[in-house]
């Protein structure tokens, strides 16, 4: 596992371009977390289709409305309002309270950006943290080392020594949700890696990521 270095965190240096997907550090453009998985092949885009990419588009707007507390009564769209129920039903049943949401990071020794799902903290004696990642359609394999990327930066935010975990939540269609705890770091970490390496190959050498 790589040694972590204090996460970049909400820096105004570190911009968005949200139509675009794109990340600049002081005007430098950084491959993301996402980005890093799919053109190093870690991603099947097969059912990625454009209605599943605005649901989920709009299930973490929903969602971040909520955290923020300015989701106005019912204002979801029908079609969007199982998955935010989901969503709601698993606060609920654990209890977790949303410290940290949508806050853009780097990695300042790797420079890749992203935008983690929030970082929630179950109640009880044991202060256990989780960096949570959803999806609202299938659950894919690359959520482990996905959140092993956030994890990293999310260090940023906590002591020394603070326990944090990750984990997925898969938000059904039915208001019911599944959710899994990744527990290999090292492997997950090695992952996305691996992957980050191949996407900077293939923008050095001008490969398209799909050849």
């Amino acid at each position: 596992m790589a040694p972590a270095v204090a996460g970049i965190v909400n820096d105004p240096r570190l911009t968005f371009d949200g139509a675009a997907h794109r990340y600049t550090l002081d005007g430098r453009e950084l491959i993301s977390v996402t980005t890093a998985l799919r053109e190093g092949g870690l991603m099947d885009t097969t059912h990625f289709t454009e209605a599943a990419r605005l649901r989920g588009q709009y299930v973490h707007e929903a969602i971040a409305l909520y955290v923020r507390g300015e989701l106005e009564p019912g204002s979801l769209d029908p079609l969007i309002e199982p998955y935010f129920e989901a969503w709601h039903a698993f606060l609920t049943a654990t209890g977790i309270t949303i410290e940290v949401s949508e806050q853009r990071v780097c990695d300042p020794a790797y420079g890749y950006p992203g935008t983690p799902d929030p970082i929630g903290r179950w109640p009880g004696p044991y202060e256990k943290r989780a960096v949570l990642d959803w999806k609202s359609g299938l659950f894919p394999p690359m959520a482990g080392p996905q959140t092993a990327a956030y994890l990293r930066c999310a260090r940023a935010w906590y002591a020394t020594g603070t326990r944090l975990g990750r984990a997925g939540l898969q938000l059904r269609d039915d208001g019911t949700y599944r959710f899994v705890e990744f527990t290999d770091l090292v492997q997950d970490e090695a992952d996305f890696f691996a992957a980050l390496r191949v996407a900077q190959f293939r923008r050095r050498h001008g490969l398209d990521a799909h050849s």
